[in-house]
């Protein structure tokens, strides 16, 4: 079992460098997939842009979610891998842009969650599977 797609989402305000986080949001997915943008306004009517990178094929939405590194994959299980799951069976987690923007991977907490990078992964479970058990199998064959 693996996943069946994964997408990366960050809201960029009219100040932030657009291809900086183009190219942060592509290395997740080692540059396989596009990124749209979307040109709105902020709940306060500020001009912002919303980066969208969709990868459909299950192969590149394994390889960036273990792409994460080490690190994020067993901070994920120290902090219990099934809080970043909901009933959907879709895995939810924030990255810090300022890390990734500087080729780092970490979990975004306290503050940097507002503005962080959002990835939402569809676990391929299906009726009777654990979807937890599904990603601690993933990880855990992937750290070994």
């Amino acid at each position: 079992m693996s996943l069946h797609s994964a997408v990366w989402r960050v809201h960029c305000s009219a100040v932030d460098d657009l291809n900086l986080i183009e190219n942060a949001l592509l290395s997740l997915s080692n540059c396989k997939g596009e990124v749209i943008h979307e040109k709105s306004k902020s709940y306060h009517g500020a001009p912002q842009t919303t980066l969208e990178l969709t990868i459909s094929r299950k192969k590149n939405a394994r390889e960036s979610f273990l792409g994460l590194g080490r690190e994020v994959l067993e901070n994920m299980i120290e902090r219990d891998i099934a809080t970043y799951i909901d009933e959907d069976k879709t895995l939810h987690i924030r990255l810090d842009i300022d890390e990734l923007v500087q080729g780092n991977m970490k979990i975004a907490t306290g503050d940097s969650r507002k503005i962080g990078v959002k990835g939402k992964f569809k676990i391929e479970a299906y009726p009777g599977q654990n979807p937890e058990e599904i990603l601690l199998s993933l990880i855990s064959d992937h750290l070994a």
